[in-house]
């Protein structure tokens, strides 16, 4: 038996999906940084808590210790991140962003930015404060 779609269902669908096909390549990486979506994402988060230690990233991201361990190790070897020994205790690895990685966000930024402000110039303030409202409230649902 097919279920039947809720209109406002379907035109979120639809509406999204176009967004997704477009905008994803748009907001993507620059190919010149080298980097990929979750190494981006592991930048951000480093980017904004200062010094990270290893597992409390790992448990940000929502993966294992091991699996963030070779992600990190890409950061590394190409120059965003650095390991850093907790002077408080020597078994707590510390992640820092270097500058490299603070360059690479910029740009990364710099392109998202420009595109965003691209499309939501379509929408008049009103529409904009409401879109943007809307907006927040599903993402605040979502987090919890």
């Amino acid at each position: 038996m097919k279920i039947p779609l809720d209109p406002a269902v379907r035109r979120f669908e639809a509406a999204f999906f176009t967004l997704f096909r477009k905008l994803g390549p748009e907001l993507g990486i620059p190919a010149d940084l080298s980097l990929t979506g979750p190494q981006m994402m592991i930048l951000f988060t480093i980017s904004s808590s200062g010094r990270c230690p290893v597992g409390q990233l790992a448990q940000k991201m929502e993966v294992t210790p091991g699996a963030i361990s070779v992600m990190i190790d890409r950061l590394v070897n190409n120059g965003f991140v650095v390991r850093k020994y907790d002077p408080k205790d020597r078994r707590v690895v510390l992640l820092e962003i270097t500058g490299q990685g603070r360059e690479a966000l910029e740009k990364i930024r710099e392109v998202r930015t420009a595109q965003i402000k691209q499309y939501l110039a379509y929408l008049e303030p009103d529409e904009l404060d409401l879109f943007l409202h809307s907006f927040e409230k599903i993402a605040a649902h979502i987090k919890q």
